[in-house]
């Protein structure tokens, strides 16, 4: 069949890969790289060239099996990385880190301060043990996150310093906003990517040796002239012989079928004949935008070296700032094999003021999608929109919004199209066969062969 790919994110690569090996399938990006958020800048520094990512930096076995896996099959290296966590208000009035118990109490005033004791107290005994127990039992269903913090009793220094920071920084997103998240979620979360293990997590993390554009470079290498970036669609329509999709240079194709790997806002700005359904699910996924900051300015790091850690959450002001997106600087020197002769770089996300102009090698913008309960129950109701007059949708808006959810569900669109390659593992229950007579649409496409791979596909 003749496949189209709009969006040449994770999502779009992967999907593209998986359909190549039994369709006719063409990849567009109207950016003019492909990779989306794997985008990797290059520092020159002392004569040679440093390549360092600015978006997708790690990944593990456990919580990204089917990344690691197309990073097999496409001859990727990767090396250890490091995921820790430190927190600073106020240019390091209050400060700690989560490497160990030095850190934690890096700041030796708060060896006595009762408020980061029971702080501590309540994540280890408290947050660490039980939460994963009321998940179980399902205690936590139907409440938001603050919600549930209330409920349980934990203290405003847990909430303001520790648990809403890590969620704001991971989602990009203010402290004011996770406290809408849905509770269950979010310790699912925790507990699956080994955030409630302690100091020392089972869990170990790994990043592209090279940058992610290394596995992006394989990708499109083995796609070939099927991957074309610089073309953007603009708007797509179901048809009885097809889809037609009307592109950015006033040109247009028919393609039996076309997987939308973009964000759900940007997949439903492009349908010209959107249902009341399909609105209401796409709209449920709203972003925010979020500038990313290259540099080389300490002064955008915690105060005390002994804090700097992998992330770090700053606040100007003595509590986190509730209303903005999280200030988060990543030391890349720590993510990354950067070299021992690389100068320090870091990217600053949404940070409150920029860094010195001189020492600035790039600013990058990314969209990231904000959860809430509606966005959660609109992914349980996804299905019913799949693969609708030849349609589908993948991104990594349909998990917690992460590369190994972007892959997954552009691996799930093509193995719902009869292509499912060896190396995807993980790709959770099939999708509903394609569907070539929507009720508001009429038919079309060779219904019985492709019925047939995708059933077989779905056995395996």
């Amino acid at each position: 069949m003749k496949i189209a790919v709009i969006g040449a994110g994770i999502s779009g690569l992967g999907a593209a890969l998986a359909l190549s090996e039994r369709h006719d399938v063409t990849l567009f990006e109207r950016d003019g790289r492909l990779g989306g958020h794997a985008n990797t800048a290059t520092v020159r520094h002392a004569g040679r060239e440093i390549t360092v990512d600015t978006g997708f930096i790690v990944c593990n076995a456990r919580n990204y099996p089917n990344l690691m896996g197309m990073f097999e099959h496409l001859g990727v290296e990767t090396a250890w990385s490091d995921m820790s966590f430190g927190f600073s208000l106020r240019g390091g009035a209050y400060e700690y880190a989560c490497d160990d118990l030095s850190t934690l109490f890096a700041q030796k005033r708060n060896c006595v301060n009762p408020r980061h004791i029971r702080m501590l107290l309540e994540v280890v005994r408290k947050f660490n043990r039980t939460a994963s127990a009321e998940l179980a039992e399902g205690a936590l269903t139907g409440l938001s996150l603050g919600e549930w913090l209330d409920r349980r009793g934990y203290s405003q220094a847990f909430r303001d310093r520790f648990v809403l920071p890590m969620g704001g920084a991971i989602w990009s997103t203010s402290t004011r906003r996770m406290l809408d998240f849905p509770a269950a979620n979010f310790v699912a979360f925790f507990d699956n990517h080994d955030l409630m293990t302690g100091l020392d997590p089972a869990q170990r993390w790994r990043t592209v040796r090279g940058g992610s554009r290394e596995y992006v470079a394989r990708a499109a290498a083995a796609l070939g002239d099927r991957a074309v970036a610089g073309v953007g669609a603009q708007r797509i329509r179901r048809e009885a012989d097809g889809l037609r999709i009307r592109f950015d240079d006033g040109s247009e194709g028919r393609f039996d079928q076309v997987v939308l790997a973009t964000h759900a806002d940007v997949s439903l700005g492009l349908m010209a004949d959107a249902d009341a359904t399909e609105r209401r699910l796409l709209g449920a996924f709203p972003y925010s935008k979020n500038l990313a900051v290259l540099h080389s300015d300490p002064s955008l790091m915690p105060r005390r070296r002994k804090v700097w850690s992998s992330w770090n959450f700053l606040s100007e002001g003595a509590e986190a700032d509730a209303e903005r997106p999280a200030q988060v600087t990543y030391w890349m020197n720590r993510l990354q094999p950067l070299g021992d002769d690389a100068p320090p770089l870091f990217v600053s996300l949404n940070p409150a003021r920029r860094p010195d102009p001189a020492l600035t090698h790039g600013e990058y913008s990314y969209d990231h999608p904000l959860y809430s309960t509606d966005s959660f129950e609109a992914q349980a109701d996804m299905d019913a929109i799949q693969g609708r007059g030849g349609l589908w949708h993948a991104g990594a808006w349909l998990g917690y919004g992460f590369h190994e959810d972007g892959l997954r569900a552009g691996l799930r669109a093509a193995a719902a199209l009869g292509a499912r390659p060896d190396w995807a593992r993980d790709l959770g229950a099939p999708l509903p066969g394609p569907s070539f007579a929507p009720a508001h649409l009429p038919a079309h496409g060779p219904a019985p062969e492709l019925a047939a791979a995708a059933a077989a596909t779905a056995a395996e």
